[in-house]
């Protein structure tokens, strides 16, 4: 096993990305703590899969673009487990509303969701990683996040993802030579809403990838744990989306 005994705090785990990570880091012998903000059906589903299956999971709910709730739930995780070794912070959503349309507490929802929650968690786990000496943090970027690959109708979205991949090379600087920091650029990852969009539709996001298929949560809770336990690499953004970064260029 990969990660025998170590703690994973996985956020927006309830779902998706999130969810596949979690079970993956766990079937690899991490004690896994998953986080919702709202999905706790979800949460509880994952939890109980994991520990069905023999390992070790329990969630805890919090909106993380609230630092006292992040202290919260960083302070329940050090009381059931005593340490984090891998921070993951996945949290996060769409925004697409059109500049024009946009307010400023829309920007500030955007911040919050894509940036902010994985700056405070970074924060509060970042100091217990230095203490230790040793640990992992990884953040889900996006491709929207890389400079010339935005989308007029997600920009809150991209512009907050675009910070995330600054913030995780500056983090990277500062929390070195002990403490690791990576992001993954997912593309167009694989969603059940996918099966009901106009065959057009789905034509033209798989026509503007070179694979022609979208990315599956696997491929991307792969793409972690590689980032997870490649003790060489730190400051790196892990594009996983079928070749879409290269039809741009």
């Amino acid at each position: 096993m990969k990660l025998k005994n170590k703690v994973a705090v996985i956020t927006g785990s309830s779902s998706n990305i999130g969810e596949a990570t979690a079970k993956l880091f766990a079937e690899e012998g991490a004690k896994v703590v998953v986080n919702c903000k709202t999905n706790e059906e979800g949460a509880r589903s994952v939890v109980k899969e994991i520990t069905d299956s023999g390992g070790s999971a329990f969630y805890f709910k919090a909106d993380l673009g609230s630092e006292s709730e992040v202290k919260q739930f960083i302070n329940e995780v050090i009381n059931k487990y005593k340490t984090i070794d891998i921070l993951i912070n996945n949290a996060g959503h769409g925004h697409d509303k059109d500049i024009f349309e946009s307010t400023k507490k829309d920007w500030y929802s955007a911040l919050d969701d894509c940036l902010l929650s994985a700056v405070l968690c970074s924060k509060y786990v970042g100091r217990i990683m230095l203490d230790n000496q040793s640990g992992v943090i990884l953040n889900t970027a996006s491709i929207r996040g890389v400079s010339y690959a935005g989308r007029e109708g997600l920009i809150a979205y991209s512009a907050a993802k675009a910070a995330l991949i600054n913030f995780t090379k500056t983090l990277a600087k500062r929390l070195a030579p002990n403490v690791r920091v990576n992001a993954i650029a997912p593309g167009f990852v694989y969603k059940p809403m996918y099966d009901n969009f106009p065959e057009e539709v789905r034509n033209r996001l798989l026509g503007a990838t070179l694979l022609k298929r979208f990315i599956t949560v696997e491929e991307i809770a792969e793409g972690f744990l590689y980032l997870a336990t490649a003790s060489g690499v730190t400051g790196e953004v892990l594009t996983i989306d079928g070749g879409f970064l290269l039809k741009l260029e």
